[in-house]
């Protein structure tokens, strides 16, 4: 391996391991990583003069597209420049589709596996769902809040 420095690469070494989860250096050789399959993809613009867009944040992305297919073929996409970069997109992958249409399909179909659909979910702290709307996330903060309260309730009463 050589690593690339101030544009020049230094000597060739080998590498006996690898670095681990939770390990400082492996977050930020995932972020490397991810950014390169990423800029593979080669979606750019904005949602105005692109079909697809794809939003990443730590281990969590979002591919948004104007159509199921758009969305199946950048999904497909990803998952094989990942693949071909040494990661792999895990089984877990949910989708939420956002149409007029009132049949929404269970299930996002991409010829190799299934991607369950799910009428919100949570991204980055955030309930998002397909109706757009904030009650689900004010309920979901409130919950939150009463918990939290009940949680250091002995805290909070004063004593006479």
């Amino acid at each position: 391996m050589k690593v690339k420095v101030n544009n020049s690469y230094c000597k060739w070494f080998e590498t006996k391991t690898g670095v681990r989860q939770g390990d400082p250096l492996s977050t930020q050789l995932f972020s490397v990583v991810l950014d390169s399959v990423i800029t593979h993809l080669e979606v750019r613009g904005n949602i105005i003069t692109k079909l697809q867009q794809i939003c990443a944040y730590a281990d969590d992305i979002v591919i948004s597209g104007r159509t199921k297919q758009i969305l199946i073929d950048t999904f497909c996409k990803l998952k094989y420049e990942a693949l071909n970069a040494g990661l792999i997109v895990n089984n877990k992958t949910k989708y939420l589709y956002r149409t007029r249409k009132i049949f929404q399909p269970a299930y996002l179909n991409t010829g190799e596996e299934q991607s369950e659909h799910v009428n919100s979910l949570k991204y980055l702290g955030s309930m998002v769902n397909t109706e757009n709307s904030i009650e689900e996330e004010i309920k979901v903060r409130i919950e939150a809040g009463n918990r939290a309260y009940l949680v250091h309730k002995k805290n909070y009463s004063h004593q006479n």
